[in-house]
């Protein structure tokens, strides 16, 4: 006798539907890793860039759009037989909307160990301020 499970069907289905969703691995290889955080003060992002030399990276910032471009050239050697790449080579791009509650025009870069660090203040009217409340006598 067989046990009959009524969440096999669901499951089966689910995973059908994700497959056809699913970003193909060699599409999601060239786009950097990106943590991003906010607090009180605005908005951190740290990209991870491993062997990408800060002067091939460029970040623009244009109509509410953060671009973020850089490029891992691929080390060759003629005298050199390439047993194994899989390291991540070429040109790295993503771009992000950012809301209009954060100052592009004061974004703060800064690279180290191989990751790219933007800080994105709040606008000044967006940032949370505390109201006096004043009691009537």
């Amino acid at each position: 006798m067989i046990r009959y499970n009524p969440f096999r069907e669901i499951e089966q289905i689910q995973n059908a539907l994700l497959r056809n969703f699913a970003v193909p691995a060699a599409e999601s290889a060239n786009l950097p890793l990106v943590d991003a955080l906010e607090d009180a003060a605005g908005l951190h992002l740290a990209v991870y860039l491993p062997g990408v030399e800060p002067a091939n990276v460029e970040v623009t910032a244009e109509n509410n759009t953060l671009a973020i471009k850089a490029e891992r050239p691929l080390l060759k050697s003629e005298n050199a037989n390439q047993w194994r790449l899989e390291g991540i080579y070429g040109r790295f791009e993503r771009s992000f909307v950012i809301p209009n509650t954060f100052d592009l025009g004061k974004i703060e870069a800064s690279f180290r160990h191989g990751i790219l660090y933007l800080d994105i203040p709040k606008l000044e009217a967006a940032q949370p301020r505390r109201i006096e409340v004043r009691v009537n006598s």
